[in-house]
């Protein structure tokens, strides 16, 4: 099992990040300071409202931050385009939601063939890397449904295997296991470790969680926007 580097693949540098509410701003995130190293597994907890999803919207280029740097590979993705923050996202990142996310117009196997077409990597080995992951997720036989014709459980296994078909190197989950049963919730971290620790990603997941918290190589918490330390309050 390969252990994290210290070449960080995402630094945050005093982000803060604000919305603008009907007669007042709303600041969510207050000066964030974080680093992921490549392979690592962090797991980030908080009550709800704490900012944990604005977190994860700011570091995938989802939103901007309104101050601070945001660092992903290398690069600067704070004084990037939109266009360029979308390309990095398609290419680099890959985002697993709570809602599973799948689009209900497209089978399993098309939802995972759409961010290969996306990337301009629809190819033979990509369809290939497809079938390969729907396999290891356990639904090869079921690549010609639709997602509604699936479980909650199924439904998130293919969105963590959509989120891989483009092998990517940093994955953010924002609460995986959250709308799932114990057994599929198991099941969801299961693969996460299965598929993600021995090729060295770096996975940062929002959770509630405690058996999620498990997983991770260390435990951050989000309180009223500021990180810091996990605190046994922090459980929502």
């Amino acid at each position: 099992m390969p252990h994290p580097s210290h070449q960080p693949v995402a630094v945050l540098r005093g982000v803060k990040k604000s919305y603008i509410e009907v007669d007042r701003t709303r600041e969510v995130l207050h000066g964030i300071d974080l680093e992921l190293a490549r392979g690592e597994f962090a797991v980030l907890v908080g009550r709800s409202g704490s900012g944990k999803s604005s977190l994860i919207h700011v570091l995938s280029g989802i939103d901007m931050p309104t101050e601070g740097q945001v660092l992903l590979f290398g690069e600067d993705m704070s004084r990037a385009s939109e266009e360029r923050r979308t390309d990095m996202r398609r290419r680099k990142i890959g985002l697993v939601f709570q809602f599973f996310n799948l689009l209900p117009t497209l089978t399993i196997e098309e939802n995972l063939l759409l961010p290969l077409e996306l990337c301009g990597t629809l190819d033979a080995a990509g369809r290939r890397r497809a079938l390969d992951l729907l396999d290891a997720v356990g639904l090869a036989d079921l690549r010609a449904k639709f997602p509604d014709r699936l479980s909650g459980g199924e439904q998130q296994r293919a969105a963590v295997a959509r989120a891989l078909v483009h092998d990517p190197e940093l994955v953010l989950a924002d609460e995986p296991t959250g709308n799932l049963d114990d057994h599929n919730a198991h099941a969801v971290l299961d693969l996460f470790t299965r598929l993600l620790r021995p090729s060295g990603k770096t996975l940062l997941m929002v959770t509630h969680s405690a058996e999620a918290e498990t997983i991770g190589d260390r435990v951050l918490e989000l309180h009223d926007g500021r990180l810091g330390p996990r605190t046994r309050s922090a459980r929502a």
